[in-house]
């Protein structure tokens, strides 16, 4: 990071950290005072895209069919923009997830609106369709951060997983048009370069993080493969890491790569947990939205309902794994703001603080308040 720039960071910086001493109150005294740091927007939407461990890669055409038309429709956008910014205010990450977002003609619109509100809007991208034209065009309407999907460098490996005709190239495209683009237009938009590990691209991490990791406002972010319910066994058992001594090594030269200053974002204790997890689950039984695991016992209580909040094709949740606490599709009268202070919302608190589910998918994950402030410092 360079010093010229912190002056610019703590100031946008501050209202989340407001957020986080107003979330640590709420989780430490009677006074529930907390509004979301992050509002994650999940919605079922077209892909260009059939990679094997996403539920697109293998269902059925006529299934598919249904998930490209959510409930969830464009129209609503603008208005849960304008209430998750009555709720949350200045120095909110809107997280925006639905299918492939760059395949939408209203991504743009979405940014710019989310920009005059104050609010930081990001989504993840396989980079396939990325073109200067577009790299010009969200970095312009103001994009605060794009997670950029990558599962290697070597095109062998990554069309494995992600089969697309020239996907790596193009990805990596992508990357070099918006590192120019926020270049030439001297704007802060930040890259999150995520990858699943997997049996076959587990060290594969390693060399994305050497080759961006130290780049100004680029991070990498490791997740743990996770069936999906319905996955096909051919793929469960190809992408299913077999060896736990070597997801021990890699997560130990994770963590080497850190301290050297490599810009990864996931903390000790989430490494520490992709090993229990896959340890504890030798067979692979487990699946995503299935599996008993539970955290260790000296790990406190859960706080994810207390700075995190997800509107899930139309149903708000303070948790995905929880039942919705309202419906903005069904019930157009009742605000985000509302639901989030409702009797409901207070009641599925109780119940996620005394959740013990062990939760290994980045937006889930637990995260100390140093960890934030930290990746902040290297994105913003």
């Amino acid at each position: 990071m360079k010093l010229s720039s912190l002056p610019r960071k703590l100031k946008r910086g501050l209202p989340y950290l407001k957020k986080e001493i107003r979330a640590i109150v709420s989780d430490r005294t009677p006074f529930f005072i907390a509004v979301p740091r992050t509002v994650h927007i999940w919605r079922d939407g077209p892909c260009n895209a059939k990679c094997i461990m996403c539920s697109y890669g293998f269902l059925p055409a006529e299934v598919l069919g249904k998930l490209w038309k959510s409930p969830f429709t464009d129209n609503l956008m603008p208005r849960v923009l304008n209430e998750i910014h009555e709720l949350c205010g200045r120095g909110t990450l809107v997280s925006y997830m639905g299918g492939e977002p760059t395949t939408s003609r209203h991504l743009v619109d979405w940014i710019e609106q989310a920009g005059q509100l104050g609010l930081d809007f990001r989504f993840t991208t396989n980079g396939y369709i990325m073109d200067e034209e577009m790299a010009r065009r969200l970095v312009t309407a103001g994009l605060f951060n794009i997670g950029i999907s990558l599962e290697s460098l070597d095109p062998g490996i990554n069309e494995t997983i992600r089969p697309f005709p020239d996907g790596t190239a193009k990805t990596l495209r992508c990357i070099t048009l918006l590192l120019q683009e926020r270049k030439r237009q001297n704007k802060h938009v930040s890259l999150n370069i995520k990858t699943v590990l997997t049996d076959i691209n587990l060290e594969s991490f390693l060399e994305i993080v050497k080759r961006f990791g130290k780049m100004d406002g680029v991070m990498c972010t490791p997740q743990i493969f996770e069936p999906l319910d319905g996955m096909p066994e051919a793929t469960r058992n190809l992408l299913s890491v077999k060896d736990n001594h070597r997801l021990r090594q890699v997560t130990d030269q994770i963590r080497g790569l850190k301290r050297e200053g490599y810009a990864i974002h996931v903390t000790d204790q989430a490494l520490d947990d992709m090993v229990k997890q896959n340890q504890e689950d030798q067979r692979h039984a487990f699946t995503m939205s299935n599996k008993q695991l539970e955290m260790d016992s000296s790990q406190p209580a859960c706080n994810i309902a207390t700075d995190n909040l997800w509107i899930q094709d139309g149903a708000v949740k303070l948790c995905p794994y929880f039942p919705p606490v309202g419906n903005m599709v069904s019930d157009a009268k009742t605000t985000v703001k509302e639901l989030w202070q409702s009797e409901t919302a207070r009641k599925t608190r109780e119940q996620t603080r005394a959740c013990r589910r062990l939760c290994t998918i980045s937006c889930l994950r637990r995260t100390p308040l140093a960890h934030k402030v930290s990746t902040f410092l290297k994105i913003a």
